[in-house]
């Protein structure tokens, strides 16, 4: 995650808050708990709880939609699908009985 950290700015994406953001973002990827609480603190801090509040929906609301294209189905775009190869290789999604991974024309 962190390429999120070279856009504009000084590690905040140019936003506001963006730096206890991305500091956010990192720690429910990771799923540490010590760390996604202690992320979860400075965003409350820095920014409110409808800025934490506001984050966290459009985190879950990402995830969702992921669940519901791998749910019906739906392939990957060429793009997407090509990038991930090797990470998928390197976890080994695709070997997976219930992989719905299909390429884009496959």
């Amino acid at each position: 995650m962190s390429g999120v950290r070279t856009g504009q700015g000084d590690g905040d994406g140019g936003i506001p808050h963006g730096a206890v953001l991305v500091r956010l973002v990192e720690a429910m990827f990771d799923g540490e708990p010590g760390e996604m609480a202690a992320a979860r603190e400075a965003v409350l801090e820095a920014a409110g709880a409808d800025v934490l509040v506001d984050a966290v929906a459009v985190s879950a609301n990402f995830h969702m939609m992921t669940r519901v294209a791998d749910g019906t189905g739906t392939p990957l775009d060429p793009g997407t699908d090509e990038m991930s190869l090797p990470w998928r290789a390197s976890i080994g999604v695709d070997d997976l009985a219930s992989r719905r991974h299909v390429p884009a024309g496959g």
